[in-house]
């Protein structure tokens, strides 16, 4: 199998629940023929870069999901039916491109891991029970003044 990403536009006059009758119908095209959804997130209203449709504004969704290749025709055919889909965008992840992404998410989680445990080894110094040592800091005037 296969992974692809399918990045789609609702029309933003539907109410939540539509656009979620949405996504959900979209999954169903994947998982009933074979396919398995990887990661599925509705990112909201954003104003579209030109109109499509007479819609300034849409519903972005993002599936990923692992298919066969005939799956896709089945997908772009039920996007191309959908009144509530105005645009749509299926693309294919090759092997080299999966083994980056994993990469990058690795150093990323490395890189919180670092910072985390950076962060705890500074609080764990503070937790002293004495109070922190004052400096006194001298004045101009200090010569100025008469014994």
């Amino acid at each position: 199998m296969r992974t692809y990403e399918a990045l789609y536009i609702v029309r933003p006059d539907l109410e939540d629940g539509e656009i979620q009758t949405v996504a959900d119908g979209v999954q169903a095209v994947v998982t009933n023929h074979g396919g398995a959804i990887v990661r599925s997130e509705i990112w909201g209203k954003r104003r579209l870069a030109y109109e499509v449709r007479r819609f300034t504004e849409g519903c972005y969704v993002l599936l990923r999901f692992e298919a066969p290749p005939e799956i896709v025709r089945r997908l772009e055919q039920h996007f191309r039916l959908s009144e509530a889909v105005i645009r749509h965008l299926v693309v294919h992840f090759d092997e080299q491109t999966l083994r980056l992404e994993a990469e990058q998410h690795r150093k990323n989680e490395e890189k919180l891991q670092a910072t985390a445990a950076r962060r705890g080894s500074s609080d764990d110094d503070d937790d002293d029970d004495e109070p922190p040592r004052r400096r006194r800091v001298p004045t101009e005037d200090a010569d100025d003044i008469e014994d």
